[in-house]
């Protein structure tokens, strides 16, 4: 499996849409070790990665994000690193994992050695590149989980949340997130561009509110949108752009990434402005 990364890179693109694309195919390969290994009988995939894996979202990512299952059999995290390690080495992989399951997020950070040298995106033998996967074990309840089957390299089913409660979760991560990450910012975008009449699970975001802030806004129908324009007027959008610029397929992306943007499709009409006034 380790040989193939070299028939990934593609010499007529840029040095990042290729790191992109060797680590989207380790992703990729990383969950179906998860699906082989039976653990997506306990995990849920979440997060700007479960968008990209299961409705092609044109954006690249840097983690792998599940949470606990409410059905879930046996988890164990240990084991589990373990055998994604075991997995990787029987693949060719020269691999480490440090990890951490002592919080309510457990944490894994994989390093991989030799990739880059090998695939010609990298001078030195020892630069590593690196995804890092977490599980959160105490996620906020009312997510509803469905399983889709992804065919590319590889074909696995996945456990993933729907999209009002991935959307629920993108919701949360805008207003309370203690930094500005553009990568949220873009995937409020897709969804409201793409999704026009979609709304988060209340009942999910809800109950993140609770978990993470003392007074928590309660959301309905009625004021969701509202709060996330007044998030959006506060927010610098350079630094939106600098952060995800770096992820996306489509570099013109980056111009939709104003305020004025998300002021529109906030909006009771939720229509994008015309780009010549961006």
């Amino acid at each position: 499996m380790r040989d193939y990364v070299k028939s990934i890179v593609n010499k007529t693109l840029t040095q990042n849409d290729n790191l992109n694309r060797v680590r989207e195919y380790i992703q990729s390969y990383l969950l179906y070790v998860i699906y082989k290994k039976k653990f997506f009988q306990s995990l849920v995939f979440t997060g700007g990665t479960a968008l990209r894996f299961v409705h092609k979202m044109r954006r690249f990512s840097e983690d792998v994000d599940f949470s606990l299952s409410a059905k879930a059999k046996g988890y164990d995290f240990d084991e589990m690193i373990k055998d994604i390690l075991h997995e990787f080495r029987l693949a060719g992989y020269d691999i480490e994992i440090k990890y951490s399951g002592e919080r309510a997020v457990h944490s894994a950070l994989l390093k991989f050695s030799g990739i880059l040298f090998e695939a010609g995106l990298s001078p030195l033998k020892s630069q590593k590149i690196a995804i890092k996967m977490e599980v959160d074990s105490n996620p906020p309840k009312g997510g509803k989980e469905e399983n889709s089957v992804y065919n590319g390299l590889f074909t696995f089913y996945m456990v993933h949340y729907d999209l009002a409660s991935l959307l629920a979760g993108k919701v949360h991560a805008v207003l309370c997130r203690e930094y500005t990450k553009g990568r949220d910012w873009y995937d409020l975008f897709w969804y409201l561009s793409k999704f026009k009449s979609l709304e988060p699970n209340f009942t999910m975001l809800n109950n993140a509110m609770s978990q993470t802030e003392k007074d928590p806004i309660t959301f309905t129908s009625k004021n969701w949108k509202e709060e996330l324009k007044k998030a959006a007027q506060k927010t610098d959008f350079k630094k939106v752009k600098q952060d995800v610029g770096r992820f996306l397929e489509n570099y013109e992306e980056l111009d939709f990434l104003e305020l004025k943007t998300f002021e529109n499709l906030l909006s009771t009409e939720g229509t994008l402005p015309n780009t010549a006034n961006l």
